[in-house]
């Protein structure tokens, strides 16, 4: 209020200069500062260009041309704007970026914000780590009214909430934990717009209580949010059906812009999750689906020889004080494992839901994260461990089989290396034997069994699991580079976004560049000379230490005679 009764009263020009200034380009001056006893009243206050105010604060010059810099690139990139992507939030995107505390957007991350802030409804296919939250969190703080964030797991809500609140942004959650009272409290808030964002589970949607699911209704989002959207996909039709029902959760909304962010999603993925939210036209972008850093590797091993090659592995020296991550298929197979490793001298822990207490769980978990004592570095696990948890140092990722699909493949060896540094991904498989698959095929048909739905249905996500098993294991078979297969399947495309100039101008004044990518090695295709030539356990510790032979690096199994067969 007193800033623009200062504007008012000067102008809107610079007393100094006394340039005509548009109120986003004007400096409010305290003549004298605060420091000196200074007070917040008119009669110290006056208007100053970004120049004149500079001139004032010699100490400060430097954020002070930074903040001229933002405004001037704003108001010329909407100038030449001609796709109607640079909004007029654009211009607040200096102070949002330091109320996250950060300096600039990663790469890649400004194009998904701006599509979202013009109205867009987007999907976005990126790993996990690569700074998915940064880009629905942003545009709900710059838009008006609160943002709905449809969130699996009650953990990942608490941990997102306490990091907005400590940065002072409005946000909550509402699920089944909080009480009656903390419930009404929070929905007053929202009935009050004093949230920006508002984590729930899809069933919160549909909970018995009327006066619940009209108080969310009424709240008029201004983003439908869904974090971790393979879940519609893969949860839709499966064990929490309200995932397939979130288009009508939408409809009722109103129809706001739909942001939906997933760490794995192959193209055919992504056009059934289109589908399921009523968004075919949504924005696809996908980004940084390969992972440079992680060497990997198909090995072709009957599952008896399995737990001996395992061992093998995490001898390595230079695994030591790093961690390693082994998925099972089961709870069976996995503890059929931890025996077997247990009788070779090595005592790791075996994680899966069925484990003890919630508490045992929580407390293996922080072992692993470091948090608890004694610390775990080693750990057997099926493939619910790990969701939401950023563990930067995961050296090795083995897949005791194949996964029961690319995405689930792409989500544990992904795990792997997220601190940049080399690291290795290999996944076991049986050749053309029956072992593997059939064991996979064998769960869907239990799972889809006990699905809700009517027999075609049924029938129809069958299919759906039995052509992803298939699809895995046509790739480990494969002669072909393995990443090349896996970037092909989630249309990764080598080939950058082309922006416009407007875009340009943003990314060179907000954004980074891309970083360059570095293949320390590449998969058992690629690699396989290096592999005929020193053995699989000295390449595992060349890819570990660094230390790659250049001789005969990237030419060996194009023709596809060398594979790593045991």
């Amino acid at each position: 209020m007193i800033r623009q009764q200062v504007l008012q009263r000067d102008g809107y020009c610079c007393v100094s200069c006394g340039i005509r200034l548009k109120s986003v380009d004007a400096d409010v001056h305290h003549l004298l500062p605060r420091s000196m006893g200074g007070t917040d009243e008119m009669s110290n206050l006056v208007t100053l260009c970004d120049g004149c105010h500079a001139r004032h604060h010699p100490n400060l010059a430097g954020g002070l041309a930074r903040r001229a810099i933002e405004r001037w690139a704003v108001r010329l990139a909407r100038w030449l704007d001609r796709e109607g992507v640079v909004t007029e939030a654009a211009g607040n995107f200096g102070p949002a970026l330091r109320l996250f505390g950060l300096e600039r957007f990663r790469h890649g991350q400004l194009p998904i914000i701006m599509a979202a802030l013009s109205g867009k409804s987007v999907l976005v296919v990126s790993p996990t780590g690569s700074g998915k939250t940064l880009c629905f969190q942003l545009p709900a703080v710059l838009r008006r009214g609160v943002a709905l964030v449809v969130s699996p797991l009650k953990a990942l809500m608490a941990e997102q909430v306490s990091d907005l609140l400590a940065k002072k942004i409005p946000a909550t959650f509402i699920n089944s934990d909080l009480s009656r009272v903390e419930k009404e409290t929070r929905f007053s808030l929202l009935s009050q717009r004093a949230i920006k964002l508002l984590y729930v589970a899809p069933e919160r949607f549909f909970v018995r209580s009327d006066a619940e699911r009209n108080q969310l209704k009424r709240s008029e989002p201004s983003f439908l949010i869904i974090d971790e959207a393979h879940c519609v996909d893969r949860w839709g039709e499966d064990f929490r059906p309200e995932y397939g029902r979130l288009r009508e959760v939408r409809e009722k909304l109103g129809a706001p812009p739909v942001l939906a962010f997933t760490a794995t999603a192959g193209k055919e993925m992504q056009d059934r999750i289109l589908a399921s939210l009523g968004i075919p036209d949504a924005k696809v972008f996908v980004r940084d689906v390969d992972r440079p850093n992680i060497a990997m590797l198909r090995w072709h091993c009957r599952s008896e020889q399995r737990a001996q090659e395992i061992a093998s592995m995490l001898a390595l020296p230079q695994l030591k004080g790093q961690k390693a991550m082994i998925f099972v298929p089961t709870v069976k197979v996995g503890d059929e494992l931890r025996t077997a490793l247990s009788a070779m001298g090595l005592d790791i822990p075996f994680y899966h839901s069925k484990l003890g207490t919630a508490w045992e769980r929580q407390e293996l978990v922080k072992r692993f994260l470091g948090q608890s004592r004694p610390v775990v570095d080693q750990i057997v696990c099926t493939n619910a461990f790990g969701m939401g948890l950023d563990v930067p140092n995961v050296r090795l990722v083995v897949h005791w089989q194949q996964s029961a699909s690319v995405e689930d493949l792409l989500q544990e060896f992904g795990r792997a290396g997220r601190d940049g540094k080399p690291s290795v991904s290999v996944m076991f498989h049986d050749g053309k034997g029956r072992g593997d698959t059939g064991r996979l095929k064998f769960m869907a048909e239990m799972t889809v069994s006990n699905a809700p739905g009517d027999e075609h249905q049924r029938a129809v996500m069958l299919e759906q699991r039995t052509r992803n098993i298939d699809q895995v294991a046509g790739m480990l078979r494969s002669t072909s580079c393995f990443r090349k297969s896996i970037r092909n399947y989630f249309g990764d495309s080598e080939k950058r976004h082309n922006l416009s100039l407007a875009e340009r101008i943003l990314e060179w004044v907000f954004g980074t560049r891309a970083p360059r990518t570095h293949h320390t090695a590449c998969c058992d295709s690629c690699d396989a000379e290096l592999i005929k030539k020193h053995g699989a356990a000295a390449y595992l510790a060349w890819v570990l230490g660094g230390e790659i032979p250049r001789t005969g690096r990237g030419q060996g199994g194009r023709d596809g005679n060398h594979r790593m067969d045991n």
